[in-house]
């Protein structure tokens, strides 16, 4: 059975460095789970998805956001909140496991 969330918080940053700067952080400043990632064109864009009560998505997004609006250039490309997802979401985003 799959675990339900209230929310998911999907970033979308360029380089793979900076994603795991603000994953760390995110994880750090309220109490999310790391769902799953996916890198594009060599790690130069990557999409970090991340689970949790609506509060705690929401804190988390926030801090993602202050994190690039910190660098020089934004790396940030798109940051959102999700509140409520449909369980079909969550089983495109989280592979299930299969036992053999």
């Amino acid at each position: 059975m799959m675990r339900r969330y209230d929310a998911i918080g999907v970033i979308e940053t360029q380089y793979f460095t900076y994603a795991l700067e603000i994953l760390d952080a995110m994880c750090k400043s309220a109490a999310v789970e790391f769902l799953t990632s996916e890198n594009y064109l060599g790690g130069r864009l990557v999409t970090v998805i991340i689970g949790g009560s609506v509060s705690d998505v929401n804190v988390a997004v926030d801090t993602a956001r202050r994190i690039g609006e910190s660098q020089k250039h934004n790396p940030i490309k798109m940051a959102l909140t999700i509140s409520n997802p449909h369980p079909e979401i969550l089983s495109y985003i989280i592979k299930q496991e299969v036992d053999l």
